[in-house]
């Protein structure tokens, strides 16, 4: 397993400044829909690219969540178009109810238990992060992650995105603010890390998240 640093970040921030990472705020990204349907019969307008992780959006939490996370997707601009979500899952011993950062390797999936809030990230490129707390034990947080990012290629190669070949996810730094009067909060900052072998399979690339909202207002 290769090592997450803060020198690799570092290397490879300097070389993504210069491929122009930064501008990928233009153009807006569409959505659609794909029609299933419940335990009842019932159909379900679930938007496509979605991750199982909100569950049943037509009840509960789930539809709720799953409402922002449309939203800011759709208010959200990529100028090369949005990647289909990627659902991870961390876990971490140690209550971190009081503050703390959250650091490790993204494994694919999710894991159940019982909610303990839900969190919401941007990227300054557009990509876009939620976050949900769950307690799988008397000391066991586990941290289901949903990553959506922003497509970029040029003429050579794609760097990010379906078909950039992106793996190694890690976690480093995760910090999460609960609101006293939202229903949900902010990822404070994190930055999530992988390889892309277009563009190098020696060093990570990292994508720095900041809060959705400033505080003053829900989202």
């Amino acid at each position: 397993m290769k090592t997450f640093t803060y020198y690799k970040c570092k290397s490879i921030a300097k070389k993504i400044g210069v491929l122009g990472l930064t501008t990928l705020m233009i153009a807006s990204c569409g959505s659609k829909d794909n029609k299933t349907s419940n335990a009842n019969g019932n159909p379900l307008n679930v938007p496509v690219n979605t991750s199982p992780i909100f569950g049943d959006p037509n009840s509960g939490v789930g539809a709720q969540d799953l409402n922002t996370w449309t939203n800011l997707k759709n208010q959200t601009n990529c100028q090369q178009g949005r990647m289909q979500d990627l659902t991870f899952t961390v876990s971490s011993q140690g209550n971190y109810y009081g503050g703390g950062s959250v650091s490790g390797q993204l494994q694919q999936g999710q894991t159940n238990g019982s909610s303990q809030g839900t969190f919401y990230g941007r990227s300054g490129q557009g990509d876009l992060m939620f976050v949900s707390r769950v307690t799988t034990g008397s000391s066991q947080l586990s941290y289901n992650v949903v990553l959506s990012y922003c497509i970029y290629q040029d003429y050579i190669a794609q760097y990010i995105g379906p078909n950039a070949g992106m793996s190694n996810f890690q976690l480093q730094n995760m910090q999460l603010t609960q609101s006293s009067s939202c229903s949900s909060g902010n990822v404070t900052s994190a930055v999530v890390g992988f390889i892309s072998p277009n563009y190098s399979q020696q060093q990570y690339v990292p994508i720095q998240y900041g809060p959705v909202s400033n505080g003053q207002q829900c989202f």
